[in-house]
């Protein structure tokens, strides 16, 4: 499976990619394959952290094992993203589509990217006309600041 490509995914998927840790060991292990080892120290985390959230996502099918190398008396696992791109349709709701990421931000980050969300608004809006083939959506947009369990 290509990394850039898109997977479809289910509720308890969704729920295991809600987390802004995984989503950058998620991102990190697209650009290559990488040991818990490795993502760690690329990240600045514990091994122990990143170990527990990289096995929660092989279990549940986001990331793939692509080898193991002997080294030492120790077995080093290495794992790629299956994709970066996730979809869940939602059979219970009228949502057409939906897409949504869980970011680490500053204040001022969070300013910046609710700029760059806005121009984005404004860009479409400046270019909408009317044509039979054409259907409205509401485009919508949260930020929920996400509580430590």
């Amino acid at each position: 499976m290509k990394n850039n490509s898109s997977i479809n995914i289910s509720m308890e998927q969704q729920k295991l990619i809600s987390n802004a840790t995984r989503i950058k060991i998620i991102h990190l292990l697209k650009q290559e394959e990488l040991t818990a080892m490795e993502v760690a120290t690329r990240l600045g985390k514990s091994v122990g952290s990143v170990h527990y959230h990289i096995q929660l996502l092989h279990k549940g099918g986001i990331l793939e094992l692509v080898k193991e190398k002997k080294k030492g008396g120790i077995i080093e696992k290495y794992y790629k993203s299956k994709a970066t791109k996730f979809v869940m349709e939602d059979k219970t709701s009228d949502v057409s589509s939906s897409v949504s990421t869980n970011l680490t931000l500053n204040q001022e980050e969070k300013q910046q990217f609710l700029l760059e969300l806005e121009q984005l608004f404004v860009r479409w809006e400046s270019q909408m006309t009317y044509s039979e083939n054409k259907k409205e959506y509401k485009v919508t947009c949260a930020f929920q600041e996400v509580q430590d369990s």
